[in-house]
C-alpha cells in the first residue's frame, strides 16, 4: 500500500512538473495562480519528495549505520577491557618475573659467598698445611745438614789430626803404635 501511494505522489509530481515546463518561461510581470502557484506547488512537491525519500530510505540507513558504529563501539569497548585485563595480567607476570629474578640474583650471590667463603677456608687449611710441612721439612733438613756438617767436621778434624799426626810422628813412634796395636789385638783374640 505504501509503495503504491508512494508511486502516486511520484506520478503527479510528474504532471506537474511536466506542464509547468510546457508552458514555459514567459517573461512574469504579473502574479498569476496558474503558472506562479503551479511553480511554487511544484517546487514543494518536489522538495516533498527528496524529503519522503530521504526519509524513507535514508532513516533506516542512517539508523543502521547508527547500530553498527554503535555495535562497533561496544565490540571496542569489550575489546578494550580484555586488552585491559590482558595488559594487567602481563604486568603482574612481568612483576614476578622481576622478583623471581631478583630472588634467583640474590641467591646466586648468596651462594657464590659461600663459595668465596668455602675456598677461603680451604685455602687457609691448605696454607697452614704448606707451613706446617715445610716447617717441617725445615727441621728435617736442619738436622741433616747438622749431621752432615758434623760428619764433615769430624772427617775435616780426623784429615786435619792425621796430618799433624804424619808431620810430627817419627818412625820410631810409628813402630811403638803399630807394636802396641799388635798387642792389642793378641789381647782381644785371647
Amino acid at each position: 500500500m505504501a509503495r503504491l501511494s508512494a508511486l502516486a505522489v511520484f506520478a503527479v509530481t510528474l504532471a506537474l512538473a511536466g506542464n509547468a515546463f510546457a508552458g514555459g518561461l514567459e517573461m512574469a510581470s504579473e502574479w498569476t495562480w496558474y503558472r506562479d502557484g503551479s511553480r511554487i506547488f511544484n517546487a514543494v512537491i518536489v522538495l516533498g519528495g527528496f524529503v519522503w525519500l530521504g526519509v524513507k530510505f535514508g532513516g533506516p540507513m542512517l539508523r543502521k549505520r547508527a547500530e553498527l558504529i554503535a555495535e562497533k563501539f561496544k565490540t571496542l569497548e569489550a575489546n578494550q577491557a580484555k586488552a585491559e585485563a590482558s595488559l594487567k595480567e602481563y604486568e603482574k607476570k612481568i612483576s614476578d618475573l622481576k622478583s623471581e629474578a631478583d630472588k634467583i640474583r640474590q641467591e646466586a650471590k648468596d651462594e657464590g659467598e659461600m663459595i668465596k667463603q668455602r675456598i677461603l677456608s680451604g685455602a687457609e687449611k691448605a696454607a697452614e698445611q704448606i707451613m706446617a710441612k715445610a716447617a717441617e721439612r725445615i727441621a728435617v733438613e736442619t738436622e741433616q745438614a747438622k749431621e752432615k756438617l758434623k760428619r764433615e767436621a769430624t772427617i775435616a778434624a780426623v784429615d786435619l789430626a792425621e796430618e799433624i799426626i804424619k808431620r810430627n810422628m817419627s818412625a820410631k813412634d810409628q813402630e811403638n803404635i803399630l807394636s802396641e796395636y799388635i798387642e792389642n789385638l793378641g789381647n782381644s783374640k785371647n
